[in-house]
């Protein structure tokens, strides 16, 4: 698996400057998607795994945690091996720990908040349709200006400026 691994990793990242190009091309074509620009109706089709019970299937959350994995990977990435790279040049431990607990925080903030208001939201979903369309425009154009950046390498300075001058703000604070 070792092997397996260092060959598929040294083969990525041989490739990593193609793959960077045609996912930024991607998220920019999905954002244009979400702003109306595009109209790819096969975007806008659902697709259901319906399972009578997920307790006695166990490759359907595999499938879904692979899936979830693969789909965070292009996100993650970047700035995860910016901060690494950043706290490995840090002259004392505390300062890479403290880089990385705010990394954490801010990947699992969105999601431990996500998990606890999904009652609320379903329940409260039918008001929100109002607000549904600028929501998605939101969406958009945030998509479009990461596309933007991951495109043209430019995400990973500003990561790095956000992950160089957070420290001297919470500093100051």
């Amino acid at each position: 698996l070792g092997a397996t691994a260092s060959v598929v990793g040294n083969i990525l990242l041989f490739l990593s400057n193609e793959l960077r190009i045609t996912a930024g091309i991607v998220i920019i074509l999905f954002s244009l998607q979400m702003l109306g620009v595009l109209k790819l109706n096969f975007l806008n089709q659902e697709k259901r795994i319906e399972t009578k019970s997920y307790k006695d299937n166990y490759a359907f959350p595999l499938l879904v945690g692979s899936a979830f994995a693969f789909g965070w990977t292009p996100c993650i990435g970047p700035v995860l091996g910016s901060i690494l790279a950043l706290s490995a040049t840090e002259a004392s431990i505390s300062k890479g720990i403290l880089l990385l607990s705010f990394y954490s925080l801010g990947l699992a903030i969105p999601f431990i908040l996500s998990g606890y208001f999904m009652n609320q939201f379903l329940v409260s979903k039918k008001g929100f349709g109002k607000y549904y369309g600028r929501v998605t425009k939101t969406g958009g154009v945030i998509l479009l200006i990461t596309g933007i950046l991951i495109l043209t390498n430019q995400i990973q300075v500003i990561s790095y400026y956000i992950l160089t001058t957070l420290p001297f703000l919470i500093s100051l604070g």
